[in-house]
């Protein structure tokens, strides 16, 4: 089966080629020209650049495969760079989708997030969740990707068969672009004020991986699937970080209020130097409410596995260390 992965150079991409490789397939990586392939340059697997928002790259792309994996996506939080977020989340689905059609995929696989559902301020949020909460937050990243995945869902299966992927935050190997590799070496070097009053579900990278190759042979056309996995609160979670470190995550709590007038700050000081702010007003209201998920049913239809959050991070730091990125 010949497949094409988008996003191939990325934190989950770079699992996905791996698993898919393992498993057999036939790759063909698609990433933006100039982005880090060497976790995956060595595998035997065709590798293509080119830019989501082409028409022209994708179709270059799709053409001759399978399946698709769309796993491309924008998660920056930088104002600066919100319109391009959106040509790349949404711009960049109707290009797939598109191409899909036009070569007669026998499924997409799209990856959308846990943030395009919302999320269940009394509970937890599973895929029938209809109350989108984050409009209006400024979370931008959230926003588009929803708008990406509803284009998809407005096909008609007669046109388009796909299943979406509902990944919570992730953590695992091949996080070289260190997604919560900063957060590693902030607890180490004690360099985190406070801890933010939310909560989060996080999913092993691998698990996720292979979910997304499940879904593809054996996902219900049409479906969507959560693949998070143990809810956490912040603190419980910077915790457990700088427990590897032989240290203690800061005993100060930030409200929410306190942490988005420091998101407006840094946004100011992003304008001033051009730089991506460390978090933003979006983020700020997104890290202070509880967002927690059930993945009862893509452990049920597709075999996903839920691993501690302890050990997600033993995982995360084992990588990191062999690669380089902290010291042991």
């Amino acid at each position: 089966m010949k497949c094409l992965v988008t996003g191939a150079t990325g934190f989950l991409g770079t699992n996905l080629v791996h698993q898919l490789v393992d498993q057999g397939w036939s790759v063909r990586a698609f990433g933006l020209p100039g982005s880090n392939a060497a976790y995956i340059e060595h595998l035997p697997i065709e590798i293509c650049y080119g830019d989501i928002t082409s028409k022209h790259d994708v179709d270059n792309a799709v053409e001759g495969c399978d399946y698709v994996f769309h796993v491309a996506g924008d998660t920056s939080w930088w104002k600066k760079r919100f319109s391009l977020q959106r040509e790349i989340n949404v711009g960049g689905v109707k290009n797939v989708v598109d191409a899909c059609i036009k070569f007669g995929v026998t499924r997409l696989v799209h990856t959308s997030t846990v943030d395009a559902l919302g999320y269940n301020p009394g509970g937890i949020t599973d895929e029938s969740w209809g109350n989108y909460n984050y409009g209006k937050t400024g979370y931008n990243y959230a926003d588009t990707k929803r708008e990406g995945e509803l284009y998809l869902r407005g096909m008609q299966e007669s046109d388009l068969d796909y299943v979406v992927m509902y990944p919570g935050s992730m953590l695992g190997p091949f996080d070289f672009t260190l997604q919560y590799g900063r957060l590693f070496f902030d607890l180490r070097d004690g360099k985190t004020p406070g801890c933010p009053s939310g909560g989060i579900s996080f999913g092993h990278a691998s698990e996720v991986a292979k979910a997304h190759i499940s879904a593809a042979l054996h996902g219900k056309s049409g479906q969507g699937y959560i693949c998070a996995g143990e809810n956490i609160s912040y603190r419980e979670f910077f915790d457990l970080i700088a427990k590897k470190f032989g240290k203690r995550a800061p005993r100060f709590d930030i409200r929410p209020s306190l942490l988005v007038a420091y998101g407006y700050i840094m946004q100011i000081f992003s304008s001033i130097t051009n730089k991506p702010p460390e978090i933003d007003p979006g983020m700020a209201r997104y890290m202070s409410v509880q967002a927690y998920y059930d993945s009862a049913k893509a452990e049920s239809d597709l075999g996903y596995k839920i691993k501690s959050v302890s050990e997600m991070i033993d995982d995360a730091y084992d990588w990191y260390v062999q690669n380089g990125y902290l010291n042991d």
